[in-house]
Parts: C-alpha cells; structure tokens; sequence
C-alpha cells in the first residue's frame, strides 16, 4: 500500500481534527491543557509505544553496535593474519564503513519520506545483517574495505531513520528521555559482544575460521530481529492500530500543535532550504563529529588498546565487555544528568570535561594499570555527547521536512569524525597511542566551546522572541507551517 492510500485511510477522521479552529496553524507552539482522562490516554499511549516500538529500535541497535564492533573484535581472532594484513588495511577497512555511512546517510532519510518506515527501517537492518554474513568470505585488505564500505551504505539510514521515527511518535518534551534509551542499547551491544567473540574465537573447525564465524553469528543475530520488523513497528501515529481511537485523536492533536504531523510526507522545499541555511545546525554537526570521534575509540580500538596492555587475545575481548559497560552506563544515564545538570547543553560541557580528563590520563600514564583506568573514564564519558547531540537537536526542530533533513545532515557529517580516528590509531603507536589520544582530546576540547557557543545563540533568539513579537497573520496556513522552529511562538530547549 503506498504513503498516499495508507495516509487516506483514516484521512477524514484526521481532517476533521485538523479543520477545527483548535487545530489551525495560528496555534501551534501554543500551550496545552489535558483533561485529567487525557493524561490519563497519553500516559497509556507512551506506555504502549515504550513497549512495542521503542523497544523494538533499541534492540535493532545493540544488534548495529554487534555489527559495527564485529571488526575490531575479529582484527584479534586472526583476521589480521589470515588476509595478510599490514600498516593501514585495517585502519581503511574501518574509515570505510564511516565513507559509506556518509554518502548514503542523506538519501536514505529522503527515501524514509516517501516509503513506509517499517518496511525501511525492517529493510535496512536485514541488508546489513546480510553484508555482515558475507563478510567472512573476503580474502584480502581490499575486498575487506568493500565490505564494511557496503556496510556503511545500506545501514546509513537505520540511526537517523530511528531518530526521525522516534521524533514523530513523542510529544517534544519526551523525546529527549528515548532517544537516550535508544542510545544507550548500543552500549548493551557492546557489553555482549566481548564475551560472544570471545568463546566465537576458541571455536575450532576446519569449515570456518574464528574470526570468519563471528561475522556470521553477528549477521545471522541482527538478521533474525530483522523479520519481526513488519510485525512490531507501525507507520505512523494517525494510522497506528495498537492503540484507541481516543489515544490516536490525542497524540494527532498533540503532534499537530508541535508541527510534526508524521503521515504529511510532502518534501518542503522551503524546509530544504532553511536547513540547508541554518548554522545552528552546522553547529550540532561539529558537535556531533566531534563527539563521535571520541566515543567511536572504544569500539574500533578497544579491543587492541587492551591487547597491547599484555592480556592475551580472548582475554581482552572479554574485558572489553567492561569497557563497553561503563559506555553502557554512559548512555544509559543521559536523560538523568541532562535532568540534573538543566538541560542537554550542560550536560554535553561536563562529559567533555571528564572525557578530556581520561585523555590527559592516558597520555600522561607511566604503566598500563593507569591507561585501563583512563580507557575506562573516557568510555564512560564520551559516549555521552554522542547521545545529548541528537537528541538536543531532534527536540530543536519542527516541521514536516525540517527535522529529517537536519537529522540526515548532522548523523552524516558528524559521522565523519570516526573516520579521523580510524587513522590516528596505529599499531606502531602501541601501547601508548599517543597520537590517537591527543588528536580525541583536542577534538573533545572543540566539541565542549561549540557546545557553550550554540547555548548561547539559542538562549539570545529565545530573549529575543520573548521581548520582540513577529507578526503572522498576513502569512497563509501552509507558509506558518513552513515556519518550523522560525515561528515566533517556538522556544529551544537549552
């Protein structure tokens, strides 16, 4: 069924609500008064959503994050030696997965646009699965690189596709808390795959290699979830048959009044442009290049860090489920310290500042007990602005175009920045990677000002639109909804 017959399914009731004078554009960004039997539908509805959609992405993600992490722990398990790898052919083979992920990261959110999500986002994870899969069938540095380039294409759209998703299914105020929810199953992916690659790896059959068989059983895990996609994951809120006629007319009006109606599939030019236009959302993406290239150590170099520190092969893949742990609890306390510390900005400037004291700690360490303790500080925090980035954006934006496109553009240039740090992490360098190190610190230096920068331009045009009133009411229904987070009655959330 295409967008527009689905859309046209429930397209009267919908009209209907859109048509009062509750629902006209001149009142969007005002505020809300539930009926206590509302908060009542919403708490029901939040909760039927935590359970079958949000649950459903967050475990499609720690399956991602056993696919990405997948390499660095065959690296270990003889791949290295087996393709007959030297100098910079595992570092390309890394940076290539991040080349892919960036030129596919924009046409996919487009294409989440015009096809329906849960067959995208179902669609996606089965293809990686299958890259996965085949990925231990190369047989040099060369195909190798191919493999994880073909990799990072077709899984491009599942992060932001998820986010946008999220952002479309969550009134504003909520979004913040699932998407860190949502980031935070990555560090559940990583607490499993050390002791998974660990027993893969003292597997000895004369069909299949250790290192061959960890990209099958990774593949074949995420392939698996893949096919429950169709079944647990709906489209949209106004189309969505798990929950009451009552919860649909809410969350519909809900959604209206914050401009992200999901089933509105048209592609604004406009929108198009103001992004492309808006430097705060060249602002986000810095951040989130930044950001990235610190947390991504753990995951493409954990494994070797802790190898060259004396511990033997299975030994370090089982200690790097420490390490993903402490990444784990990283995301897993975003919603908690963006509550604590006021917000997501904050909470960005203080991570940064723990990050850069793990840093300075490993490249200041006189043995190898001290750069553990600084692997396991800088894991723990640096996952975290990975998580604040997104989220602080996504709670930023409004419009029926707008929040994909700026989604796309932040996730896919900021996520170069791990492409950098495939590089700076050189097995010459072992044990002390002093290269990689001051390169994740300087960048964690720059991601910590941009953040205290945007805080301040947001905080200047939320003073400015409280003192200054922009007229409206000349403009057209459709010209207000273009608007996005330009209207006069919408305030960022620091």
């Amino acid at each position: 069924m295409s967008l527009t017959r689905l859309s046209r399914a429930n397209s009267d009731e919908l009209q209907t609500l859109l048509e009062t004078e509750l629902f006209s554009a001149g009142n969007i960004n005002k505020k809300i008064a539930l009926t206590p039997e509302e908060h009542t539908q919403l708490v029901s509805y939040i909760r039927k959503c935590d359970r079958r959609l949000l649950l459903y992405l967050c475990i499609g993600y720690a399956t991602d994050s056993l696919n990405k992490m997948a390499l660095a722990n065959a690296k270990i398990a003889g791949l290295t030696q087996d393709l007959d790898l030297h100098g910079y052919d595992i570092n390309m083979a890394l940076g290539a997965y991040y080349l892919g992920s960036f030129l596919f990261q924009l046409p996919s959110n487009l294409i989440l646009k015009s096809v329906r999500p849960k067959y995208w986002l179902s669609a996606t994870m089965l293809c990686w699965s299958l890259v996965t899969i085949f990925t231990s069938m190369v047989s040099s540095g060369r195909q190798l690189a191919w493999a994880r380039f073909l990799f990072g294409a077709v899984q491009a759209g599942y992060t932001t596709g998820s986010l946008y998703y999220i952002s479309y299914w969550y009134p504003r105020d909520m979004v913040r808390n699932r998407m860190g929810f949502f980031f935070a199953s990555a560090g559940v992916g990583g607490i499993l795959i050390g002791p998974l690659c660990s027993i893969l790896s003292l597997v000895e059959t004369p069909l299949v290699k250790s290192w061959q068989l960890i990209f099958v059983v990774i593949g074949l895990i995420s392939f698996s979830w893949s096919l429950l996609g169709p079944v647990m994951l709906q489209d949209f809120p106004e189309t969505a048959t798990f929950i009451t006629k009552d919860e649909r007319r809410l969350i519909t009006r809900l959604m209206t009044h914050q401009n992200t109606v999901a089933s509105d599939q048209k592609i604004s030019r406009r929108q198009v442009s103001m992004t492309l236009c808006d430097g705060k959302i060249a602002l986000w993406t810095l951040i989130d290049f930044c950001a990235n290239a610190a947390t991504q150590v753990n995951g493409m170099f954990g494994p070797t860090i802790i190898a060259s520190q004396g511990y033997p092969p299975t030994v370090a893949q089982a200690i790097s489920a420490l390490t993903n742990f402490m990444a784990f609890l990283g995301m897993a306390s975003v919603a908690y310290i963006a509550r604590f510390t006021g917000g997501s900005s904050h909470a960005i400037i203080i991570s940064n500042l723990i990050t850069m004291v793990g840093f300075l700690l490993a490249l200041f360490a006189s043995s190898n007990g001290y750069r553990m303790v600084a692997l396991f500080i800088f894991s723990f925090a640096s996952s975290q602005p990975a998580a604040h980035g997104p989220a602080w954006e996504m709670a930023n934006q409004q419009g029926s175009t707008k929040p994909a496109m700026a989604a796309a553009l932040t996730s896919a240039f900021g996520g170069l920045g791990p492409l950098a740090t495939a590089f700076v992490y050189r097995d010459q360098d072992k044990p002390t990677f002093i290269l990689g190190h001051t390169v994740c610190l300087t960048m964690t230096l720059v991601c910590l000002v941009t953040t205290a920068v945007l805080r301040q331009v947001l905080s200047r045009e939320n003073c400015r639109r409280d003192t200054i009133r922009t007229d409206i009411s000349r403009l057209t229904s459709n010209e207000i909804l273009d608007l996005a987070d330009n209207h006069p009655d919408f305030r960022y959330k620091l």
